[in-house]
């Protein structure tokens, strides 16, 4: 009997969202964004780490979703001025999630959460980044610059 993905074993560091919806679990971790080469044309060079926690929850609706907190800061190099400076970052998103495409989209246009296809299995990390990447203004400038 073939298996659907969400029951497969989950390599070390993966989840399923739905289980964890479903259980109310919770994983956390700090993430060196000087170490992710998904960001690295984003950010300056220099150190910044992000503290980020996944739990599973429902959204207002009842429906399972993802809470997706960061916390840290992040180098960015002004637009304005070309200096880098620490960026801070306090994001909380709340991710309903969806079995499929058609479903993700029936969500989308009737929610005011972010939507997330969850057929597979999640490695929180690649997640964590998403939302980062998501989070980072597209032309940064240090408060003082204006």
């Amino acid at each position: 009997m073939a298996q659907r993905p969400s029951q497969q074993p989950k390599a070390p560091g993966t989840f399923d969202a739905f289980k964890l919806a479903r259980e109310r679990g919770a994983m956390e971790g700090v993430l060196d964004v000087a170490e992710s080469e998904r960001l690295a044309d984003r950010l300056a060079e220099g150190p910044g780490s992000i503290r980020w926690r996944i739990e599973g929850t429902v959204d207002s609706a009842g429906r399972p979703a993802l809470s997706i907190a960061l916390d840290g800061s992040v180098p960015l190099e002004c637009q304005r001025s070309l200096e880098t400076f620490e960026y801070p970052v306090a994001q909380r998103t709340i991710a309903v999630l969806a079995k499929n495409e058609a479903e993700a989209d029936a969500l989308d246009a009737g929610s005011d959460d972010e939507v997330l296809v969850a057929d597979h299995i999640f490695d929180p990390v690649e997640l964590v980044e998403d939302e980062l990447l998501l989070t980072l203004p597209y032309a940064p400038m240090r408060p003082d610059s204006a």
